[in-house]
């Protein structure tokens, strides 16, 4: 609106906040816009409050976000042998094990169950040991053991020429007939005592006879080693 002494153009206040008149005459009938001061500052402080706001959005998404963690890295060392368990099996297995008796001065004689490859020092100590004073010097206790043989402790040596454990000589009279020998007889056959002795007479009349002289192997306590030394020395009669 255009004043009538003035030239200039003045302006309603309709709003409270609007402190001047946005437009000016200027002489020769133009007119331009002038800039509030209230205005100005707001739209500045706008602006700044705008760009604040960006940086401050852009530093926390850069200062929050996840850094690259570097992969792990598996340093493949050497591979460590696992320890085998310990047998559970609290004795070894039959085929493994060689059956002895132990007879004269000892503490407990009795027939023992050795591990296969012991000696005869082993199966003293398994009868309780030889008796205090008895001189041991005419056995050989660093020996290993045939399976069924005979320890004889603080004894004079058997009667007849009975020959020693791994001893090829054959008894007197020429190889034992296993058909016919008696208890005496067969023990006059390295490595057989009297249980192995018994137990072969008892498989002969279990079993009408002995067939073969390897019919020796069925024989409890009769191994492979203790029928090699008998072998060459018993024979098969008409019993079989």
């Amino acid at each position: 609106q255009v004043g009538p002494t003035t030239g200039l153009w003045t302006c309603a206040v309709r709003h409270p906040q609007i402190l001047r008149c946005p437009f000016r005459r200027l002489s020769g009938g133009r007119s331009v816009e002038t800039v509030n001061s209230l205005d100005f500052d707001r739209r500045t402080l706008a602006i700044l409050a705008a760009v604040l706001a960006a940086a401050v959005g852009l530093t926390l998404f850069f200062t929050r976000s996840p850094s690259a963690q570097p992969a792990p890295v598996v340093v493949s060392g050497p591979t460590t042998p696992s320890t085998p368990a310990p047998s559970t099996s609290a004795r070894p297995s039959p085929s493994g094990e060689v059956v002895v008796e132990v007879v004269g001065k000892v503490l407990r004689p009795s027939v023992v169950t050795l591990p296969a490859g012991s000696r005869v020092q082993d199966a003293v100590e398994a009868a309780g040991g030889a008796k205090p004073g008895v001189d041991t010097s005419d056995q050989n206790l660093a020996r290993v053991l045939a399976d069924g043989e005979q320890i004889r402790i603080g004894l004079a040596p058997p009667t007849g020429p009975r020959a020693s454990p791994g001893s090829s000589a054959a008894p007197a009279g020429g190889p034992v007939d296993i058909n016919s020998a008696s208890l005496e007889d067969l023990q006059e056959i390295p490595g057989v005592g009297p249980v192995i002795a018994a137990r072969i007479v008892t498989y002969r009349e279990q079993n009408g006879g002995f067939r073969a002289v390897e019919e020796l192997l069925e024989v409890s306590g009769i191994g492979e080693v203790t029928f090699a030394q008998m072998q060459p020395l018993v024979t098969v009669g008409a019993g079989g």
